[in-house]
C-alpha cells in the first residue's frame, strides 16, 4: 500500500507519494505529486474567493506532478523522513559572467554549472560540500496536498 508524506509550507502542503518503503534500513523512494481541481472562483474585494476549497481537495486524486523525478528518501532517529543534499551558498545565471570568471571555476570542486546556473557550494574547514538533512515529514495514509488559492 501507499503512504503519502504532507510537508507543510505556511498555508500550502506539499505531498510525496512514498515507495518502495524498507521499514529496517530507514529507506524509501519518494515522488512529488498534486491534486488538481478547478475551484469555483467568487469575485469581490481584493482578489477572488475560493469556497469550499478544502472539499474539492480532499476529494481530488493526487497525479504525480509534471517533471517530477523519483528519489530516495531516509527516516532519521526521530522518525521524520527526508534527504541529505549539498548546501548551495550561491547560484548565479551563467549569461551574466565574464568568461574568465566562468573559466577561473571550471576545475573548482565547489563550484559546478548545471543548464544556465553556475553553483557555489559551501564548505567545511577540510574543503568538503557541506550537506543537511532535508525534512519532509512522517508517512500518512492520505494525501494532503493543499493549494491555498485564496492568498
Amino acid at each position: 500500500m501507499s503512504k503519502y508524506i504532507n510537508k507543510r509550507i505556511y498555508t500550502d502542503v506539499e505531498s510525496y507519494l512514498v515507495t518502495e518503503i524498507d521499514e529496517v534500513k530507514g529507506t524509501a523512494m519518494a515522488i512529488e505529486v498534486e491534486k488538481r481541481i478547478k475551484p469555483k472562483m467568487i469575485p469581490g474585494g481584493f482578489a477572488a474567493h475560493c469556497p469550499d476549497l478544502h472539499r474539492e481537495f480532499a476529494e481530488a486524486e493526487p497525479v504525480i506532478c509534471k517533471g517530477a523525478k523519483p528519489f530516495q528518501i531516509k527516516r532519521n532517529k526521530d522518525g521524520i523522513w527526508g534527504f541529505k543534499h549539498e548546501v548551495v551558498a550561491l547560484a548565479l545565471p551563467v549569461k551574466g559572467m565574464k568568461e574568465e570568471w566562468l573559466e577561473s571555476k571550471k576545475d573548482n570542486p565547489n563550484a559546478e554549472i548545471k543548464g544556465d546556473y553556475i553553483y557555489l557550494y559551501e564548505t567545511t574547514k577540510s574543503g568538503k560540500r557541506k550537506t543537511t538533512f532535508e525534512k519532509l515529514g512522517t508517512l500518512s495514509d492520505t494525501c494532503g496536498y493543499f493549494y491555498d488559492y485564496n492568498f
